[in-house]
């Protein structure tokens, strides 16, 4: 599915204003499928700009590569001359990865350009050179070619001590970089989902902060069960800060304490801009000390971001959820009995705790087309 935003019109936050440059039309196709797409009429110029992303690999769980995230999708980028287009052009939008060992679709533009998806997390099969579990996709015949980030590593101690690894995104817009891994995972925490200009966060006895698109997610405090790892920054807004577990005992009501929060910050997209600007989100936990409980689950990133990781200090399960990834951002890994975050558009799910069905899903490709037209 997609929708062409005029320069003059808009719609759905992708219409007029923005930068001066060579175009004034773009369209976006987010969902996975296969579409034509049909030569504008009144096309003009001597060249189209495209990006192309894969999709991403879901996260695996438990004792499969100790429930690495998955891999974000590649990034293909490349000027098309006009003269080369034909009248309509066969677009390929990859479906994320649902399974720890599978891979997500890759992308493509026609016979130009096309972009691998991520491998999931329990999966080591080569993926364009690279044969490495949770690995990145890449970029295939632009004029950048990017890898997305590889999905975090996990950590499997015993049944109630084990945590997933965020998932990797994909490259930022207009090639400048790879994509970057998601946060690891170690004793009772879980890492943050990676973000297009950062790592996410570490996590360890609670949940990493996702990675934002200015700067890396915050490591969670490996010496404190309570405090929970911030969202890295992003180019239009601040992380999420994370959650602070301030339990209560059940017999006055239970838990209590500050919730993670999404990160801040949204997306420019105009004929000749994409912006993903948002923050990571913020890591959050499942405390159960005593007869004390607090329960706050981690936050999602915004565009371009990862979702915040959530650790669980407790062997009781508390059905919550990781933080999911913005457009291009990895989802935040979870412990036991919880739901890792899916990724957004590009990205990797987290890993998850127990069973494939607690690990999450790979986000679906992408394709932005910019053009001009009389």
């Amino acid at each position: 599915m997609g929708r062409r935003f005029p320069a003059t019109g808009g719609g759905g936050g992708g219409g007029g204003g923005g930068l001066p440059g060579e175009f004034n039309q773009f369209e976006v196709f987010w969902h996975n499928g296969t579409f034509t797409w049909e030569k504008p009429a009144g096309l003009i110029g001597d060249r189209i700009l495209v990006h192309v992303w894969g999709a991403g690999g879901a996260g695996s769980y438990t004792s499969n590569e100790n429930s690495r995230g998955g891999g974000g999708g590649g990034l293909a980028v490349k000027y098309i001359n006009t003269s080369a287009l034909g009248a309509t052009e066969s677009l390929v939008i990859g479906q994320g990865a649902t399974g720890y060992n599978g891979v997500g679709g890759s992308s493509s533009f026609g016979s130009h350009c096309s972009a691998t998806g991520g491998n999931s997390g329990g999966n080591a099969t080569d993926n364009q050179g690279s044969a490495l579990a949770g690995v990145g996709g890449l970029g295939l015949n632009g004029d950048y070619n990017k890898r997305g980030g590889r999905g975090g590593q996990g950590y499997y101690s015993t049944g109630s001590n084990l945590g997933g690894g965020g998932g990797g995104s994909a490259p930022a817009p207009y090639g400048e970089s790879d994509g970057y891994a998601g946060g690891a995972a170690s004793t009772y925490g879980c890492g943050g989902g990676g973000g297009i200009g950062g790592v996410g966060g570490f996590g360890s006895y609670t949940g990493g902060g996702g990675g934002g698109s200015a700067g890396p997610g915050q490591d969670s405090n490996n010496t404190s069960y309570y405090s929970c790892g911030n969202g890295g920054p992003g180019i239009l807004g601040a992380g999420g800060t994370g959650a602070q577990a301030y339990y209560g005992y059940a017999s006055y009501g239970g838990g209590s304490g500050a919730p993670a929060r999404q990160g801040k910050g949204g997306a420019i997209l105009t004929p000749n801009e994409i912006v993903f600007g948002g923050g990571g989100g913020g890591g959050g936990t499942c405390l159960l000390v005593s007869s004390g409980a607090a329960v706050l689950p981690g936050a999602p990133g915004g565009p371009g971001a990862g979702g915040g990781g959530v650790g669980a200090y407790t062997t009781t399960g508390y059905y919550i959820c990781a933080g999911g990834g913005g457009v291009l951002g990895g989802g935040g890994g979870g412990c036991h009995y919880q739901s890792a975050g899916n990724g957004g558009n590009g990205g990797g799910g987290g890993g998850g705790g127990n069973g494939n069905a607690y690990a999450g899903d790979g986000g679906n490709g992408l394709i932005i087309i910019q053009y001009k037209v009389a």
